[in-house]
């Protein structure tokens, strides 16, 4: 099994962060060895809005939610989570958990691929969806 994921923005597995115009924000680590596996983690907010953003359907080019076919709620800690199966852009072949916090929608996502199962992935979004805290911005 790979090193844990550190977390780090600009850290050795940072993938990389963006910020859109409407404030939203993605954040992804990636840890990769060539034969053995992947283990790709998004984490992303969208401040202000609770809606489900859209994205390019890949094959109509129509918008489609980036998140779809849900599959019940989680809960760890404080933070009950919607999970998503099918998604778009940057999740797409991921497991997605996705929740609302004052106002936002969040959500944090991992590839399903060697060396993890998708039951192996529900249990690594669960520890990583417990041990989030809130971190308030600068002033």
């Amino acid at each position: 099994m790979p090193d844990p994921l550190d977390a780090r923005i600009g850290g050795s597995y940072g993938n990389g962060e963006s910020v859109s115009r409407d404030r939203s924000y993605l954040v992804s680590f990636v840890w990769l060895e060539p034969g053995t596996g992947e283990v790709h983690v998004n984490f992303r907010g969208y401040p202000g809005n609770t809606k489900i953003p859209t994205c390019s359907d890949l094959t109509t080019d129509k918008p489609v939610p980036c998140f779809s076919d849900p599959k019940g709620l989680v809960r760890a800690g404080d933070i009950t989570a919607r999970v998503y199966t099918a998604n778009q852009g940057a999740d797409q072949w991921h497991v997605l958990y996705a929740w609302r916090h004052r106002r936002s929608l969040y959500s944090i996502s991992e590839h399903v691929a060697p060396p993890y199962t998708y039951a192996q992935v529900i249990q690594n979004l669960k520890r990583m969806l417990g041990g989030l805290v809130i971190v308030s911005p600068k002033s």
